[in-house]
């Protein structure tokens, strides 16, 4: 019975520290779950043996899920950027909060526009701030129930590189591409804080106003176009993508490997 609540009680402390908007014990809780599934099967059998396979059970679902599933999806290469209507409030609900959030900060609302990847809607709401020449978006993406958002800050220099200030809350399904620079800001609680690290990610790159390029509000969706196909070129070169018929594409078998990496790195990452 005390093995019983052993485990019990791990199971409760990774929920617990799940709850939290902390990285530590976010952490913490990943770490519980692991020694809990350990456990149960060490518990049980009485072998260190299948303790560990327990526990490397959770590294192997997303293998399987992704060679049987993934693998067989195909993707555009080339994806239109469209104008569109936004979600309804039942599907994002905190839409205009969140817009409001980003006009009190500076910028103008530019268009609404989206794309899809197989099963995948991407909507996109543009903004952009004429003084910083700074481009914002808030991104939804929808595959059946399951829906997540996030925003991004964009800085493009004179000489071709995007800077890139993101609180998306995964690791990435694609190589970036060369001239990109990714800034991760899983913790930002506000759009405001995510000005803050993206002015400081700027100054750390050596990035000025004077180096700064100018884009045009009005066709900020056709860029977003151009950043989409040049990263699939990028993936293709690398070998992560494969073409198929149909001006399509698919993972490679590198590609999945690429992609489980990024899964375990989400399961790990503080």
């Amino acid at each position: 019975m005390s093995k019983f609540l052993l485990i019990i009680g791990l199971l409760i402390f990774a929920y617990a520290c799940r709850t939290f908007h902390n990285r530590y014990l976010n952490k913490a809780g990943w770490v519980a779950v692991l020694v809990a599934s350990y456990l149960a099967a060490y518990f049980l059998t009485g072998s260190h043996v299948w303790g560990w396979l327990a526990l490397a059970l959770w590294f192997l679902f997303p293998w399987v899920e992704i060679v049987g599933r993934v693998r067989k999806l195909r993707f555009p290469i080339h994806s239109h950027v469209k104008h569109r209507f936004p979600p309804s409030r039942e599907v994002f609900p905190d839409l205009d909060e969140i817009t409001n959030e980003v006009e009190e900060a500076g910028f103008s609302k530019t268009d609404d526009a989206g794309w899809k990847w197989d099963e995948t809607d991407h909507f996109v709401r543009l903004f952009y701030n004429e003084e910083k020449k700074l481009q914002a978006t808030i991104s939804v993406a929808q595959q059946e129930a399951f829906i997540f958002s996030h925003a991004s800050l964009t800085t493009r220099t004179a000489d071709g590189e995007t800077l890139v200030t993101t609180n998306y809350p995964f690791s990435f399904t694609m190589k970036l591409s060369p001239r990109q620079r990714m800034n991760r800001c899983d913790d930002a609680e506000t759009f405001e804080d995510m000005l803050v690290s993206h002015e400081a990610f700027l100054a750390r790159h050596g990035i000025t106003s004077a180096k700064t390029e100018a884009q045009d509000p009005e066709n900020l969706h056709t860029v977003i176009e151009d950043d989409l196909v040049q990263q699939v070129s990028h993936n293709l070169d690398a070998g992560v993508i494969v073409r198929t018929e149909g001006e399509q594409f698919r993972y490679s078998w590198r590609g999945c490997f690429f992609l489980w990496c990024q899964v375990v790195k989400d399961m790990l990452r503080v």
